[in-house]
């Protein structure tokens, strides 16, 4: 074993081989990074210890107006320019004295560095000149804690020989102090251990035992400092917070104006405050696709179609009086039902396919609905309207039916959309049931996203999308689609497809939360919980589980709380406690199956529209009963 000093030769030594290590603390890091960094969406970002650019590809995905990429390694630095993105420059300086002029970056990634850094206080100080006012620096690196107790040294091998790297292991309580001096406020402070994301990394290496060792353990620190004073109107306390599919921590939340402000272990107290102990805090869901207006239909259909044309054809006449009869109900209070539909099971954004109305623009609106999109029903219903978007040119996503059944004319609307050079990464399919293998490729190659509805597919089609597409495609999510079609509520989605499919938990996490927070370019950091995203939050039943895990098994009837842009939108009676005697005036109470929930709503003109639809008495919503309390 060779000692060496933290200097620019020994990383130039190291950078043939730093790539090629398996290294489960970047495997946790990188996983928990995609979480916490921000859109850098018109933001200037310093990667600060750039090394060899491994973080490139992520700061590319969040849409990095300009990075600074700066290392003192040369050889790092020639591997990092093969990364390169057009809007990047790499400087080979010290992170001490950083070529950039004051006040220039808006977020700084300091990542498996801070070890390195001989004069701590001298490199905060340089962070502070280059942060313009209410900028953000990140810090990542191992926890000196359980680096000391367990005697971790920083190597790698070369020529048969471990040559390790002497660093400081400074304590957090140290860290903080001294960027706090430089008027740093930590907002968010995680020690994470590593999970079963990372298990793998080490059965490889042979080291299970290892793994099975540090499962308890903190191994990282992650700390996000912010150049401004916390703000905060409410805390969340008492929950486990989950930061990723694999990975929660109980916190502390405050909430200010809609946003998060902080995630740590303790804060003030302000009031007032929400206590969720044994509670597991989950980002709200994103349902990409519904019809808001079709809340309260019941299902329409035998499930012998080949494809949309023909059930809808069917319908309008098999169907006739049902449908005239809901039609009859005032569309604003059906989609005021087909929100509510969404809420109850934790929804917080919808994908609405069909126009957007003035009731869903409104603040109270119990759900976001997404409006930064065109669409048109798809090639079979208004081809008019394909062909009027193939000439527009937009940047904005568009958003089409496609391939919705068994049938060649299914089949054919793929074609049809590629010879009106539509298959584009800002189009997103829905359904794309009748793809054959060969257009799963060109669509991967095209960039496509695809939005599936797995039991829509079955009840109408008696098939549903090929494992292949659910399980692999990497732009896709999940939707409900309305009642007309579908088993149930986006929660009831979620458990046909795991049903159906041998899908990972976190594959099930991803397809409703990042992924379609991606594809329908959501920027407000919907489907995550981060500093200065918004406070989209629902609250289940802890059961000791990842947040992964817990959501595979989540009904409608776990999800007892529900805040939207900071807003509580519901409470189930278990936790109607937390709401102060003035509060509960806004809500309304319901029975839904017997369980009591409380909406902020007036929903009494809601259930006085909807009462001709009644059966022997009874609403439905889905297949539920639904009843004012």
């Amino acid at each position: 074993m060779i000692a060496a000093p933290a200097t620019p030769a020994v990383f130039d030594e190291w950078a043939p081989v730093y790539d090629d290590a398996h290294n489960p603390f970047c495997a946790l890091e990188v996983r928990l990074l995609r979480q916490l960094l921000p859109s850098l969406r018109e933001k200037t970002i310093l990667d600060a210890g750039c090394g060899t650019g491994r973080h490139f590809p992520l700061l590319s995905k969040l849409q990095a107006k300009w990075i600074h990429a700066v290392d003192y390694s040369a050889q790092m630095l020639e591997l990092a320019k093969q990364r390169l993105p057009e809007n990047a420059t790499i400087h080979q300086a010290d992170c001490t004295a950083v070529p950039i002029c004051a006040q220039s970056i808006d977020v700084v990634l300091c990542s498996l560095v801070l070890g390195y850094v001989s004069d701590l206080p001298a490199f905060c100080n340089e962070m502070r000149r280059l942060l313009r006012p209410g900028g953000q620096i990140i810090l990542a690196d191992i926890h000196p804690d359980t680096a000391q107790r367990r005697g971790w040294n920083r190597s790698f091998h070369q020529h048969g020989e471990e040559i390790t790297i002497g660093w400081n292991r400074i304590g957090l309580e140290d860290l903080r102090a001294i960027f706090a001096a430089e008027g740093f406020h930590c907002v968010c402070d995680l020690e994470p251990g590593f999970s079963e994301a990372e298990r793998g990394i080490f059965v490889q290496q042979d080291r299970a035992s290892a793994f099975e060792e540090l499962m308890e353990e903190p191994v990282m620190y992650l700390l996000q400092l912010a150049r401004e004073d916390l703000k905060q109107e409410l805390a969340i306390s008492g929950a486990r917070c989950a930061l990723s599919a694999y990975d929660a921590l109980p916190r502390t939340l405050t909430v200010e104006r809609g946003r998060v402000r902080s995630i740590l272990c303790s804060s003030p107290e302000p009031q007032p405050q929400i206590s969720l102990d044994g509670y597991l805090l989950l980002p709200g869901l994103i349902n990409a696709h519904d019809h808001l207006e079709f809340g309260l239909f019941p299902r329409l259909g035998d499930g012998t179609y080949a494809d949309a044309q023909e059930w809808a054809a069917t319908i309008q006449v098999r169907y006739a009086e049902a449908i005239a009869l809901h039609r009859s109900v005032q569309r604003e209070a059906r989609i005021q039902w087909g929100a509510l539909r969404n809420l109850l099971c934790g929804v917080t954004s919808v994908c609405h396919h069909n126009p957007i109305t003035g009731a869903m623009r409104e603040p109270e609106f119990p759900v976001s609905v997404v409006e930064e999109m065109r669409w048109v029903h798809s090639a079979a219903f208004d081809f008019a309207g394909l062909q009027e978007e193939a000439s527009i040119g937009s940047g904005e996503i568009l958003i089409v039916h496609a391939a919705e059944g068994v049938s060649e004319r299914a089949k054919q609307e793929i074609e049809i959309l590629r010879a009106l050079d539509l298959l584009q990464p800002s189009t997103i399919l829905v359904h794309a049931l009748a793809v054959t293998p060969q257009m799963i490729t060109s669509l991967i190659e095209a960039g496509v996203g695809l939005i599936f509805c797995p039991s829509s597919n079955e009840f109408l089609f008696g098939t549903v999308p090929a494992a292949a597409l659910i399980e692999d495609f990497e732009n896709a999510a999940l939707g409900s689609d309305s009642p007309l079609t579908a088993c149930g509520d986006l929660l009831d989605e979620a458990a046909f497809v795991m049903a159906r499919y041998d899908l990972p938990a976190a594959r099930l996490y991803s397809l409703l939360m990042e992924n379609p927070a991606t594809m329908l370019r959501l920027t407000d950091g919907q489907g995550k919980i981060q500093i200065d995203g918004r406070a989209d939050l629902i609250a289940v039943p802890d059961r000791g589980l990842s947040p992964a895990e817990t959501l595979r098994h989540l009904t409608w009837q776990d999800v007892h709380f529900v805040m939207r842009n900071g807003v509580v939108q519901l409470v189930a009676e278990e936790l109607v406690h937390i709401l102060q005697p003035s509060e509960l005036s806004a809500f309304t109470g319901i029975q839904v199956d017997g369980r009591r929930r409380w909406i902020r709503a007036d929903l009494r003109p809601a259930f006085e529209a909807a009462a001709k639809l009644q059966q022997d008495g009874v609403l439905r919503l889905g297949e539920r009963t639904v009843a004012l309390a």
